[in-house]
């Protein structure tokens, strides 16, 4: 197979210089009323959440809006849930000092057990978002993209949850997440594999919903749940427009991997067993690449089950940030979504920046690559000084480590393990 990937590969080049259930209601992912058998939470003119402890809560409810206190209290529903769906919606308070985790910090505890953030993250780039940011599941999962707004903005969250299942008090399958963040999906039937943070302990039995007071006076309005029993989660069609975004050469699949867009083509690659599918990680990955110019390549590929991949890292030309998110996305093709581990990188241009970088740090995951016109000299292209911020480095500082980022100095590890190289160069 690696042989037929780069003749394919290289008749392409010479032209080109889960398990989804869907849900049986329409519209069941429709969050924009409250359900028939929803239970008002926060309304207009009351609320129905108690205080999660026996101490006197500091809490305020005025003209529809409930308002945490300054305290280190938090209030719960009244009853308890198992699988359900939810809508909140809630508006982080400013704060002028201090760590950026303490600004309008507070919580949505599903079951009292698993936390989805919320903060103060507006303006936040990819980069720096952590897994403790607004959207996040708590120090589990940062959201697949960024949707928070700023302070004084109302923000919502709409949540589908199905709860762990246990047999003889034994875990037998995990809780599963589905969340919306301002309409813009951000966790896709995620697997909650433990609780988080200051969570309860899983246990078969169900518990309310906790909204937390966390020393930040952050807002609640027109908040509402529905109780459900869930055989399966409900699945979000790939043409939802609450997925992340991007056009694609082929018919796909867009996601998000640890807050970046991330893509995948290819209908075959269901045939092959899980951890054998075959597939060319392409790079670049920008808003603009791949591009419709690439749709011949594409299409002969995904007709012999070749899928094609590839996450967006920005303009990173191979810095240790840009790797480190590859590494994150090869953990993700491989073992979550059982991709080989050992594609065919494709480099287009300052691409090769960015797969010969990775390729060298690990020889043994590739089974070769192919180029177009690749960059493999961060001086040719984009310039030690154009290149120096996305390393975190001066131009004087990078050019004094150049060997040490340069693919075409660190090619001696892809050449000891027999790794075929194709390049396409010329008009």
């Amino acid at each position: 197979m690696i042989l037929e990937v780069v003749a394919l590969l290289s008749l392409s080049l010479l032209s080109a210089s889960s398990n989804p259930q869907v849900a049986t209601e329409p519209g069941w992912l429709d969050f924009s009323r409250v359900p028939e058998r929803g239970v008002q939470l926060i309304g207009q003119d009351a609320h129905r959440m108690v205080p999660e402890g026996d101490a006197k809560s500091g809490w305020s409810f005025e003209n529809g809006v409930l308002t945490a206190s300054s305290g280190w209290d938090s209030m719960i529903t009244p009853e308890a849930y198992g699988d359900f769906r939810m809508h909140v919606e809630f508006n982080v308070n400013a704060v002028s000092s201090g760590k950026r985790e303490t600004h309008g910090n507070s919580g949505v505890y599903i079951q009292q057990r698993y936390e989805l953030q919320i903060l103060d993250s507006f303006g936040v780039g990819v980069d720096d978002y952590q897994a403790w940011d607004c959207g996040s599941l708590y120090r589990l999962k940062k959201p697949d993209q960024l949707a928070a707004r700023a302070t004084g903005e109302w923000q919502s969250y709409d949540i589908v949850f199905r709860a762990a299942r246990f047999t003889d008090d034994v875990k037998s399958e995990d809780a599963r997440v589905t969340v919306f963040h301002n309409g813009r999906l951000i966790h896709d039937d995620v697997a909650l594999a433990r609780k988080t943070g200051a969570g309860k302990a899983e246990g078969p039995e169900p518990l309310p919903i906790k909204l937390q007071g966390h020393h930040n006076q952050v807002r609640f309005r027109d908040t509402w749940v529905e109780a459900l029993d869930l055989r399966v989660m409900p699945t979000v069609l790939p043409g939802d427009p609450r997925r992340v975004g991007r056009a694609l050469p082929i018919p796909g699949e867009v996601f998000g991997v640890g807050g970046r867009t991330a893509f995948v083509v290819g209908s075959h690659v269901a045939d092959f067993p899980s951890g054998s599918k075959p597939w060319v990680w392409y790079a670049p990955t920008l808003p603009r690449l791949p591009g419709p110019e690439e749709a011949w390549m594409f299409k002969r590929l995904s007709v012999r089950g070749v899928a094609v991949a590839g996450v967006d890292v920005g303009e990173s030309y191979g810095s240790p940030a840009g790797l480190k998110a590859y590494d994150e996305f090869y953990g993700y093709m491989t073992e979550v979504r059982g991709f080989s581990k050992t594609p065919v990188l494709l480099a287009r241009s300052r691409g090769g920046l960015m797969a010969y970088g990775w390729a060298t740090l690990h020889p043994e995951s590739v089974a070769g690559v192919a180029g177009i016109y690749p960059v493999c000299d961060i001086a040719s292209f984009p310039g030690v000084e154009a290149a120096a911020p996305a390393f975190g480095l001066s131009a004087a500082e990078l050019e004094a480590e150049l060997a040490a980022h340069n693919p075409m100095e660190r090619l001696e590890g892809l050449a000891a393990a027999r790794v075929p190289i194709l390049h396409i160069h010329g008009d």
